[in-house]
């Protein structure tokens, strides 16, 4: 048995040699959160939310309360959550003032008629968000995670509940030094993140170039054709270096609970969890593999 499973990543870059094993613990810490919502009979969504909050709340992580400032010092934040089981999703982009995305993203697709909101008026929406109950805040910006759990540079999870739905969340600050009013594949369905019935990926890197060949439904898009979720990976990352001369990595599961990855970066911290909370493998994808 593989399900329920979670894998997480922590961001995709130039990782200094004394900052892997810490971005290693935090994405250790995110999975065992998201995974006991699964392990309680949470839903992928439920878990992917958690875990994403998680992780923007480290302040050890390029999300959230550790995001990398633009030009200008400030935070501008982008996040994406998708829902695989019926191809939705909710995304926000250069929004600031606040420290979580990504309950933003998760009420823009369950409470509104729309998919993207960004910047003042995206922030606008998280303060009806506040307003309606939809979501509580232990300080201004910051969300008190709604479930119970014990517990670089893109952030971002694919989770399979029980019943083999899937779902996927990216979740940034954006790359170093970044102008003002930026938003990169992050909150760009198909490109930061993708999830159907089949499988789910999540993307990580130089977005400009993610996009630019929709690389997260492009590894889904291999898995329905017939590949195992590790070569599709795989493939996708030799498709896009070839194809932009880029750097990124990918995460990918199916609702079978197989999963796969693969970065052309330096590294890439990953946990996994399927069936148990004791079966857990975390691990620094590194360049050679």
């Amino acid at each position: 048995m593989k399900l329920p499973m979670i894998i997480v990543h922590g961001g995709a870059g130039a990782w200094k040699d004394d900052r892997i094993p810490v971005g290693i613990e935090y994405v250790e810490k995110a999975a065992r959160a998201g995974f006991d919502v699964l392990s309680s009979g949470g839903s992928a969504v439920d878990a992917a939310e958690v875990c994403t909050l998680f992780m923007e709340n480290s302040g050890n992580l390029n999300a959230g309360k550790g995001a990398r400032p633009n030009l200008d010092g400030i935070r501008e934040l982008d996040a994406m959550i998708v829902d695989g089981i019926n191809l939705q999703f909710g995304s926000v982009g250069a929004i600031t003032g606040i420290q979580n995305p990504i309950s933003l993203a998760r009420y823009i697709m369950e409470k509104t008629d729309f998919n993207f909101f960004a910047g003042d008026n995206a922030k606008k929406l998280y303060d009806r968000m506040i307003q309606d109950g939809y979501r509580r805040e232990i300080q201004a910006g910051e969300i008190e995670i709604p479930y119970i759990s014990p517990v670089g540079d893109t952030v971002g999870c694919i989770t399979v509940d029980a019943n083999g739905h899937i779902a996927a969340t990216s979740s940034t600050g954006g790359i170093a030094k970044k102008l003002p009013g930026r938003v990169g594949d992050s909150p760009v369905m198909g490109a930061g993140a993708y999830a159907n019935d089949i499988c789910g990926a999540s993307a990580t890197g130089w977005g400009e170039h993610i996009m630019r060949v929709v690389l997260s439904r492009m590894v889904v898009l291999y898995v329905e054709d017939g590949l195992d979720v590790m070569s599709a990976a795989q493939k996708g990352m030799d498709m896009f270096e070839r194809k932009t001369g880029s750097e990124a990595g990918i995460i990918v599961a199916d609702k079978e609970g197989n999963f796969g990855y693969s970065t052309n970066a330096k590294a890439m911290p990953i946990s996994v969890i399927r069936s148990k909370a004791d079966n857990l493998q975390s691990h620094a994808c590194m360049k050679e593999e």
